[in-house]
C-alpha cells in the first residue's frame, strides 16, 4: 500500500485569466489564477503564478474527462459563468496505490496550496494506503510562525518609529541593510537597539544591484563588500549566513556567487522574478546548489494597502496559518523623497498596529527574527524523517545554531516532537 504525487506534464493548456481554482472543504477554498497587489509583481496572498502557454508553470491540460478520479480536490472554474472547466487536483486509486494527480507540471511547489500535498500524504485513507510522515515548517508547540523585516535600501534611522511599535508588542524586528549608504549615528543606534531587543540584521547587498549584479563574480563582490561593512557595525561573531536578495531577483549565476561567498540561505521569491526559486517550503534551491531559500512575497506598503485594504493582509496570514506555511512580510523605511505609498508615518504605524493585533488573536504564534527563522529553517531543511518497522525515525543535521525550537512531524494522525 502506498501513496504518490504525480504532476502532469504540459500538453495543451490555453490559459484564460478569468479562471480560478476551487477546493471546497479546504482552508484555501478559492485561489485566483494569478493576481498582483502592486506593480504587476507583488502577490501578497502567496499564490504561485499559473502562466499562459507552453510552460511548466501553466495548466497542463484543459480536458480531464478521460481521467477516472476517486476523489476530486480542486477544479478550475470560470469566473463569469462559474462553469467547471477541468480538474486541477484529484486522487486516483488503483489497487494498492493512491495517486494525487495535479494538473500542472510544476505541481504546487511554489504556493501556499502546497499543503494539499501534505494533507494527502499524511491523512488520506491511512487505513488502506498508509501515512507518509510530513516534517512541518512550523516548530513543535506552535501553530504558526512569523517574521517581519524592513528592507533598508536607504535611511535606516527612519525605521525607528516602526521598530518602537513592534518592540511595544514584544515582537522581534529585523533589518535587511543595503550598505552603500551613509550609515550615521542614528542608524547605528537603531541597529544596536534592534539587536538588543531580540531583533536581527542581515545583508541586503551592497549596492542593491539588480540580480546581485548579474554575474557570479559581481554577486560575490556584493556579499564581500557588504559583510565587511556590517562586521564593523555588529557584535563579534554575528551571523553572516543569511541575506535578502535585492528586488527578490535570483538567477542561477547569482546564486552560485552567493554560495561561493559562504552564504547559507537567502530570502527571495516573487511571483514575477525567477519563478523557479519561488518555493512553498523553505529548503535547498531547485537548481541544486548547496543553499536554502525562504520565499516571502508579502509587502505591507502603502501602495498595496491602498489598493486592497488591510483585509488582504489578514487573509494572507490566515492562508499561511492554516497551510502550515512560515509567514514573512516586509516594509521599508522612509526616505527623503519616497514613502512607499504611505500618507505619513501615523498611517503606516496605525495599519501595522492593526495587523499585529489581528495576528495576536491567533493561538500559538511564534514571532521571531529573521536570523532565528533562517537558522530553524536550515536545520529543518536538512532533517530527514522516515518510517522503519512501523516506527518513526529521523536524522537531524549537525549545527552550531543556538536555541533552535524543536521540530514537528505529522504522521499517522499523530504529532511527534523532534529535538534539535
Amino acid at each position: 500500500m502506498s501513496k504518490e504525487v504525480y504532476c502532469a506534464p504540459y500538453e495543451d493548456g490555453v490559459i484564460d485569466h478569468s479562471f480560478y481554482i476551487s477546493s471546497p472543504g479546504y482552508p484555501l477554498s478559492i485561489r485566483e489564477w494569478q493576481r498582483f497587489d502592486f506593480a504587476d509583481e507583488w502577490n501578497n496572498l502567496g499564490y504561485g503564478r499559473i502562466e499562459k502557454g507552453d510552460s511548466p508553470f501553466s495548466l497542463s491540460m484543459l480536458n480531464t474527462e478521460h481521467i477516472e478520479f476517486s476523489h476530486i480536490i480542486s477544479e478550475v472554474i470560470h469566473f463569469d459563468t462559474h462553469e467547471k472547466i477541468c480538474v486541477f487536483a484529484g486522487i486516483i486509486e488503483k489497487e494498492d496505490k493512491a495517486t494525487l494527480w495535479i494538473n500542472r507540471e510544476m505541481g504546487l511547489r511554489d504556493g501556499v496550496d502546497f499543503y494539499l500535498i501534505e494533507d494527502f500524504l499524511c491523512h488520506y485513507k491511512n487505513e488502506r494506503f498508509g501515512s507518509v510522515p510530513v516534517l512541518s515548517e512550523i516548530p513543535y508547540g506552535f501553530s504558526a510562525a512569523v517574521t517581519m523585516r524592513i528592507d533598508c535600501d536607504e535611511e535606516i534611522a527612519s525605521g525607528r518609529k516602526l521598530f518602537e511599535l513592534y518592540k511595544s508588542h514584544n515582537i522581534p524586528f529585523s533589518l535587511a541593510i543595503t550598505t552603500n549608504q551613509d550609515i550615521g549615528v542614528d542608524s547605528i543606534h537603531l541597529i544596536n537597539d534592534v539587536i538588543k531587543h531580540n531583533g536581527a540584521v542581515v545583508s541586503h547587498s551592497h549596492t542593491h544591484a539588480s540580480d546581485w549584479g548579474g554575474t557570479q563574480e559581481k554577486a560575490e563582490q556584493e556579499i564581500y563588500t557588504s559583510q565587511k561593512i556590517l562586521k564593523a557595525l555588529l557584535p563579534d561573531q554575528y551571523s553572516m549566513d543569511w541575506v535578502v536578495s535585492p528586488f527578490h531577483q535570483n538567477s542561477q549565476n547569482a546564486i552560485k556567487g552567493l554560495v561561493k561567498a559562504g552564504i547559507r540561505g537567502f530570502i527571495g521569491g516573487l511571483i514575477k522574478n525567477d519563478p523557479q526559486y519561488l518555493q512553498a517550503r523553505a529548503g535547498e534551491v531547485i537548481s541544486g546548489e548547496k543553499i536554502i531559500t525562504h520565499s516571502q512575497q508579502c509587502m505591507l506598503h502603502g501602495d498595496s494597502y491602498r489598493l486592497t485594504g488591510i483585509d488582504i493582509y489578514k487573509k494572507t496570514f490566515e492562508n499561511h496559518y492554516h497551510s502550515n506555511t512560515f509567514f514573512g512580510f516586509l516594509d521599508h523605511p522612509f526616505s527623503s523623497t519616497y514613502s512607499y505609498g504611505w500618507a505619513n508615518e501615523e498611517e503606516r504605524l496605525n495599519i501595522h498596529d492593526q495587523f499585529i493585533k489581528y495576528m495576536k488573536e491567533f493561538d500559538s504564534v511564534w514571532f521571531t527574527n529573521l536570523v532565528e527563522a533562517m537558522n530553524f529553517l536550515w536545520v529543518k531543511s536538512y532533517t530527514k524523517v522516515w518510517v522503519e518497522n512501523d516506527q518513526l525515525k529521523w536524522s537531524v543535521p549537525k549545527h552550531s545554531f543556538k536555541d533552535i525550537p524543536d521540530m514537528k512531524v505529522q504522521w499517522n494522525e499523530k504529532e511527534f516532537r523532534i529535538p534539535t
